[in-house]
């Protein structure tokens, strides 16, 4: 079968307003290239700097090019009834072209075909990413050598598709083509006929690991802190090896958190940038993981870290030990894909009559039908090792319908072994994670998993004796082995917000809908108690079955009012932002308006209470305990649902109430206005931690933290604290000024914005790029961004932002591959991204980073403060603003050799010594003229 592969060249990615200035095409038959078509198109103004750079085209190249209605039409002519394949086509190539008047018999785009055959492939589907898999060479990003590397990459996908497992590939391929899924003719080998997607997936193996139950007899053995400090010895160390430059504030974290292990200490570490915090951790944990048979947890805040954990140190500490390490990275129940749901949706679809088309072409763009979407999620479920919806990339989440998510995601609670068969065979993916962490020697989290997992359950100390106190707090965890009581909790400066998040109490749309379908929906424990209701007419829980059924239309009458007339009145829509933004507005300010959503609220309260006891007194009298145990997770859900409206009905002031709109979404909220005593009763009291981040002291003592996280309250005989600063030499490597005559004020922000651009405009030529700009605001990088984009190309200085909504990956990397680049960024900007070297040596920051004192979070806490007769201020305001300010500053100097300068507009600073205490030492800003400063900026480009 002939085909043609086409691929453009363009202005820029705007579908609308972007220019084609090259076309290229190949005719395919089979493997064989049979014609060629290729033409560069008339474009009359300049090209931007970043096309010129990419595709090395220019605009004299460009000069007497045929005009774009000429060459499609000869692009229609050798095309002519073959259908059409471009990759990521349907997203760019095919709606640029037919905008501009070119129509296609039939077009496919191979970005599906590539996600069937490497459904894992955590390198993503681009042309880029598959020809690095399959070492076919750097896309080169001109039209006709592009469409001759998809061609390579459609060929190699063919041939990799026979390395799949026979069972799977061929029962992928039966499906495929009962679909007629044009893309069925490029896989190779046989057909055969399944009936269960179920029976594709691989039980859980376990880890050869010792009994841990044998192992709780045992004492805990200590690790030898010299070996430990020999990995990170100046000579010979394999730890120091692998940084070519000797790290001694690493040797003594390594060692030291060794004796935290040792004496059951816990140990709150401040280590600078540059210290190696992993490998000092990561080293102790695992050996004392090993000689222990017991898993040491990592806590980590955010993702980006634990990818580099799992994918880059461990594997490096792995070589340096020389011993198997098995390690599992756990999620929250939610992001697995629940194979039960999974199997059912799956075979319901192919049970359906045939669609006429697996495509929805619509204005926005193209969508799967549910048949496709299946395909293509089945290929997925057969190779995923985790099961994580969040390795499903967002385009084809994007393309598939949207109730496809909630069809398949883990959002139900019938998860264990009574409930679910999948899950007693061991191959749910939730029941293999939680086998996989029980025999890890490690097991990487995120905060949040971490803290939410800690229960808290009563128990009866004697029951039969009246003068026994009544009961006794005792903690577990609902994802981690009962043996793992030693936590390592990096990025803890963010250990307030991730314990507020994870302790917060969320009443939303969602999951009042969700509870709903749970209960009364298609697969809702309703049909269940019908079906076995239908089997004895003259049961006892008759009477209470009817008033469960009668509850329904009440329920959900009540929660449309709450979530379309009572919440909307407290935060009205904005048509402009369309709930896009978020916004949070506390409940007890609102008056006139928490009334009627305490009314609805308390109604809910009730209706649900009383269906929770109908439910309650079915269960007593059910017999089959399958059934009773999934009437009793139902209960415990309603429950969880009742204490939630409970705390928000309830005016104590431990919680802050407030509602939010966020992402098109309106949800009630109860944070804790502190967490410490909650972190010292569930965390600090039942496990041995060790907490560190870069950013921990304010004003070089860590008293703010343990006053915000609780470590404060743990006995000073059962807790040490320790700082290791950085052993960079700032006071050389850095330069740290504040223009004189710009002062941040909120009532003149758009002002200081202005008078930021302005300067910018001149520093960062003088710099010749290598900045990075961080804001405060998306409103802000757009202002920059359009602002200085014309000036800097100009001076071919190629200008990079992060985008609202997006990943930052793809930038910085960007960023680092051009030393005269600029990058303008927010919050995911401030922390976390590692650019040493040239490509970074001009740091540019707006404005103070104070937090939103609307927030009504930050408000609380304030008042709470203030109330103590204190200065919220001093004691939470101004520190949150010096940590974040220390961590912006942290992006500079990576490494020894690093030499840069920082500007922050704002001349307030120099009147805030607890903020500029909090810097590094040698780092000293200073009051200057911003021709001085474009000076320097200068003379550092130059000599560089």
């Amino acid at each position: 079968m002939e085909y043609v592969i086409i691929d453009i060249e363009t202005t820029g990615l705007d579908i609308q307003n972007s220019a084609i200035i090259e076309v290229g095409a190949i005719l395919v038959e089979g493997s064989t290239v049979k014609g060629e078509y290729h033409s560069f198109v008339q474009y009359d103004s300049e090209l931007p700097l970043e096309i010129k750079r990419l595709t090395g085209i220019t605009d004299d190249i460009l000069k007497g090019a045929p005009s774009v209605e000429r060459v499609l039409s000869e692009l229609k002519s050798f095309i002519a009834k073959c259908p059409v394949v471009a990759h990521n086509g349907f997203n760019f190539d095919f709606p640029i072209l037919e905008s501009r008047g070119l129509k296609f018999t039939e077009k496919h785009d191979s970005m599906e075909f590539a996600f069937f055959i490497l459904p894992t492939n955590h390198k993503g589907h681009s042309v880029r990413a598959l020809a690095h898999f399959f070492e076919l060479g750097e896309e080169k990003h001109r039209a006709l050598d592009d469409c001759k590397l998809q061609h390579e990459i459609i060929k190699n996908l063919s041939q990799f598709y026979t390395k799949r497992r026979k069972d799977r590939r061929e029962s992928l391929k039966y499906v495929a083509s009962t679909i007629n899924w044009w893309w069925t003719q490029f896989l190779l080998g046989e057909i055969r006929p399944f009936f269960s997607i179920t029976d594709l997936v691989d039980k859980y193996e376990p880890y050869k690991k010792e009994s841990p139950e044998q192992n709780r007899l045992s004492l805990i053995g200590d690790i030898d802190t010299s070996k430990i400090e020999s990995y990170f010895q100046k000579v010979g160390g394999k730890v120091t090896e692998a940084y070519s430059e000797d790290r001694p504030e690493q040797r003594r974290m390594a060692t030291d958190i060794s004796e935290a292990f040792n004496t059951e200490k816990h140990t709150v570490i401040e280590a600078g940038t540059g210290t190696g915090k992993s490998k000092a951790y990561l080293v102790p944990s695992v050996l004392f993981a090993l000689k222990n048979n017991v898993p040491v947890i990592i806590a980590t805040f955010t993702k980006a870290l634990q990818e580099q954990l799992f994918n880059k140190e461990i594997p490096h500490i792995k070589e340096i030990i020389s011993q198997d390490i098995h390690v599992s990275l756990l999620m929250g129940k939610t992001n697995y894909v629940c194979l039960k749901k999974f199997e059912e949706s799956f075979q319901e679809i192919y049970q359906q009559s045939l669609d006429r088309s697996l495509y929805e072409f619509r204005s926005e763009g193209v969508r799967f039908t549910s048949r496709l979407s299946y395909l293509l999620l089945a290929s997925w479920i057969c190779e995923t090792k985790r099961g994580d919806w969040e390795e499903v990339p967002y385009w084809l989440k994007e393309r598939m319908p949207k109730k496809i998510e909630s069809e398949i995601r883990n959002l139900d609670e019938l998860c264990d072994k009574e409930a679910c068969e999948l899950y007693d065979e061991q191959k749910c993916f939730l029941a293999k994670a939680r086998m996989a962490a029980r025999d890890s020697d490690l097991i990487i989290i995120n905060h949040a998993l971490a803290l939410m997992g800690i229960i808290e359950e009563e128990i009866a100390l004697a029951p039969d004796n009246p003068e026994a106190p009544e009961a006794k707090k005792q903690y577990s965890h609902t994802v981690f082995p009962s043996e793992a009581k030693y936590i390592v909790f990096d990025e803890a400066h963010h250990l307030e917000d991730a314990a507020t998040s994870a302790w917060e109490y969320v009443i939303s749309k969602v999951s009042m809908n969700l509870l709903l379908e749970q209960l009364y929906g298609v697969r809702g424990i309703k049909r269940y108690i019908e079906a076995y209701a239908r089997r004895d007419v003259d049961n006892p829980f008759l009477s209470s079955y009817n008033l469960f059924m009668n509850s329904e239309q009440k329920l959900r009458v009540l929660v449309d009012i709450l979530f379309t007339k009572a919440l909307p009145m407290a935060v009205p829509f904005d048509a402009e932002t369309q709930y896009k933004q978020t916004k949070r507005v506390e409940l007890l300010r609102q008056e006139g308006k928490w009334e009627f959503i305490e009314k609805v609220l308390s109604d809910i309260f009730d209706l649900l209470k009383f269906t929770n006891h109908s439910l309650s007194y079915i269960n007593e009298h059910v017999e089959d305990e399958r059934l009773k145990n999934k009437i009793k997770i139902r209960v415990k859900g309603m429950s969880r649902i009742l204490k939630k409206i409970e705390v928000m009905l309830d005016n104590k002031k431990t919680y802050v109430r407030y509602l939010e709109h966020s992402n098109q979404e309106l949800s009630i909220k109860a944070a804790l206005i502190s967490v410490s005593q909650k972190l010292k009763d569930f965390v600090y009291d039942n496990y041995i931690t060790i907490t560190t981040s870069a950013t921990l002291q304010v004003g070089n003592d860590f008293s703010f933290f343990a006053n915000r996280c609780g470590t404060g309250l743990i006995e000073k005989e059962k807790i040490t604290y320790k700082c290791y600063p950085s052993s960079f030499d700032y006071r050389e490597q850095v330069q740290f000024f504040v223009p004189k005559g710009i002062v941040y004020e909120s009532k003149n922000n758009a002002e200081h914005l202005d008078s930021c651009v302005s300067l910018l405009k001149s520093m960062v030529i003088a710099s010749n790029g290598g900045s990075l700009i961080l804001c405060s605001s998306h409103s802000q990088i757009e202002k920059i961004y359009q602002e200085l984009k014309d000036t800097l190309d100009k001076a071919n200085i190629y200008l990079l932002r992060q985008h609202q909504g997006t990943g930052i990956t793809s930038k910085v990397e960007a960023f680092k591959g051009d030393i005269n680049s600029v990058l303008i960024g927010t919050k995911a900007l401030w922390q976390g991204i590692d650019v040493p070297g040239e490509s970074l040596r001009s740091l540019f920051i707006i404005k103070i980073p104070f937090r939103y004192f609307g927030d009504p979070i930050i408000r609380a806490r304030c008042e709470a403060i203030d109330d103590t007769g204190h200065s919220s201020y001093e004691l939470y305001y101004e520190p949150l603003a010096a940590l974040e300010l220390k961590q912006g500053f942290g992006r500079l100097i990576r490494k020894r050799t690093d030499r840069g300068i920082v500007v922050l507009f704002d001349e307030k600073l120099m009147s805030r010594p607890r903020i500029l205490s909090s810097l590094p030492d040698g780092v000293t800003p200073v009051k200057a003229e911003p021709n001085d400063i474009v000076r320097e900026l200068h003379n550092l480009a130059v000599n560089k």
